[in-house]
Parts: structure tokens; C-alpha cells; sequence
């Protein structure tokens, strides 16, 4: 079982970059990529998603790449648009003429117009490719073991708290036979007070039996403890694990409600309430689980 919740940070060099790539892995209900790249290095976004959604089923993932020192002469190097500039300066000198401006019209008025250089890119070759998705494989290795650790402490703790509801479902079964004994004395008490035996339209009997198959859960509870078991199964089986752990809960919650609304029974009732709630935690544990 893994958590959703992993980082994990790794350098290294793609042809003459120094790179360092920082992994984030947070909870979510589906797949979520995110890469962060710097302009230099957009080449690689589509390579990167491509094998961060290998290693990943759920979850956001974010990758933020920073560039740590600049080698441009080894791939990205930069030549100015000649053309382009010497229409600026152009209009630059027709604005100073029609304007009667003075000063002098120096190289201070690129500095700050990256639109006049271009960039001569080199194809991608399959080994920068490769160079740059192991450096980021490695990211991704130290998150996982982040998240194999916490998933880990979420398996014991989603145990305890499953086998405190199984331990409440077998305290609610137990409670039944009590709970039909008290009505049925109840039923013959009051039948005795408000008339005879022999005037009743329908016997005591059968008015306490309608009122046991209205209040009968016995199937609620078995489908509760079946539910349990799979849950159990659920947390030792490898893989993708955590929807099919939120579906459970969900089952749980449905089947307590009924049990809650058919025994009528306070101290049944206050058992539930407390096992709903514990539901609750296991539903937030199961939504950070992969």
C-alpha cells in the first residue's frame, strides 16, 4: 500500500545543464501531471509526462525542473536578429528627428527586448531524453520510498480503526436477542393493560412478530461483516488499492444508517453514530492511499 504523499529532489547534468529536478506527489481522486520546465528546457515536457504517468495511477504529481548553471554554447546559442533590429533602430531615429529629441541611440535599447534575439535550437537527441527522465527517475525513487513508509503507518491505523467497527458490529448483534426479549414484554404488558386475551382483532404474538421482521437486521449486519472482510483483504492486496477502499466506506456508511433506522434501540443507535464516525476517519485515510 502506498500514500499518496511523497517528495523527493535529484540533480544531475543534461548536455551541459546543470539541472536539479524537485518531485511533489500529493492526493487526488485521478492522475493529475504537472511539469514545470524552464523555456530552455521545454523540450522535454512531453518525455517527462509521458514517464511520470508510468510510475504513477493516482494523485497529483507536480515536477519542477530549475536550470543551476547556464552552458548555452554547448546547445542553445543565441544570435541577434540583425534585420529586425536595424528597422527598430530605424524608427527609433525617424521618432528622434520628428520629435526633435535629443541623446543618443545606444545598445542600452536591447537590453531589455529579448524579441531581438533568436535561439538556434539542435534537434533532441535520444540521449538527452534519456539523461533527462533518469535524473528525474531518481526524484521519483525518493518520493516512493517517502511513500511506501507512510502507507505503511495508513495500512496499521486503517486496520485498528476496521477492526474497532467489527468490533461494534458484533456488539450490535449480540444486542439483538435483548432488544426483541424487551419489546416482546413490553407488548404483552401493555396488550394486558388495554384488554383481554380474547378481544384482541390479533394476537400478542403476532404483533410482536411483525415488529421482529421490521426490525431485523441480521442481514444488514452480515453484508456489514462481509464488507469488513473484503476491506481487510484489501489492505495486504498490491497495486492500486485506494478507490476501491473509498467504495467501502461508502457501503459501510449504507448499512449502518439502516441498522441505525431499524433497531430503534438507544444504545444500538449511540454504537452506530460512534461507528459511522470512525467510517469517516477510515474515508480520509482511504482517499490518500494510490
Amino acid at each position: 500500500m502506498k500514500s499518496m504523499t511523497g517528495y523527493g529532489i535529484s540533480t544531475g547534468v543534461v548536455e551541459g545543464f546543470g539541472l536539479s529536478c524537485e518531485l511533489k506527489t500529493l492526493n487526488g481522486r485521478y492522475l493529475d501531471v504537472n511539469v514545470r520546465l524552464p523555456k530552455e528546457l521545454s523540450v522535454f515536457e512531453v518525455p517527462l509526462i509521458r514517464a511520470l504517468k508510468s510510475r504513477f495511477s493516482r494523485g497529483s504529481i507536480f515536477l519542477n525542473v530549475t536550470i543551476k548553471n547556464y552552458e548555452y554554447k554547448q546547445r542553445w546559442p543565441f544570435t541577434m536578429d540583425s534585420k529586425k533590429a536595424g528597422l527598430y533602430i530605424e524608427l527609433l531615429k525617424a521618432i528622434k528627428k520628428a520629435l526633435r529629441l535629443k541623446g543618443r541611440i545606444t545598445i542600452d535599447v536591447f537590453a531589455h527586448s529579448p524579441e531581438f534575439f533568436l535561439k538556434e535550437d539542435k534537434p533532441v537527441t535520444d540521449g538527452a531524453v534519456n539523461d533527462m527522465i533518469n535524473i528525474a527517475e531518481e526524484a521519483v525513487k525518493k518520493a516512493t520510498v517517502m511513500r511506501d513508509e507512510e502507507g505503511e503507518e495508513i495500512k496499521k491505523e486503517l486496520k485498528s480503526l476496521v477492526d474497532g467497527i467489527d468490533v461494534t458490529v458484533k456488539g450490535i448483534e449480540d444486542k439483538i436477542p435483548a432488544v426483541v426479549e424487551q419489546y416482546r414484554q413490553k407488548t404483552i404488558d401493555r396488550i394486558k393493560d388495554v384488554k383481554q386475551p380474547s378481544d384482541l382483532a390479533i394476537s400478542a404474538e403476532a404483533i410482536i412478530g411483525n415488529y421482529i421482521d421490521k426490525i431485523d437486521i441480521h442481514e444488514e449486519i452480515k453484508r456489514l461483516q462481509s464488507h469488513i472482510k473484503a476491506f481487510v483483504q484489501l489492505l495486504d492486496a498490491r497495486g492500486t488499492v485506494g478507490k476501491k477502499l473509498e467504495f467501502f466506506t461508502q457501503e459501510f456508511i449504507r448499512e449502518l444508517n439502516t441498522i441505525g433506522s431499524k433497531s430503534g434501540d438507544a444504545e444500538i443507535t449511540t454504537r452506530v453514530i460512534d461507528a459511522k464516525n470512525t467510517v469517516e476517519r477510515i474515508k480520509e485515510l482511504s482517499q490518500n492511499v494510490e
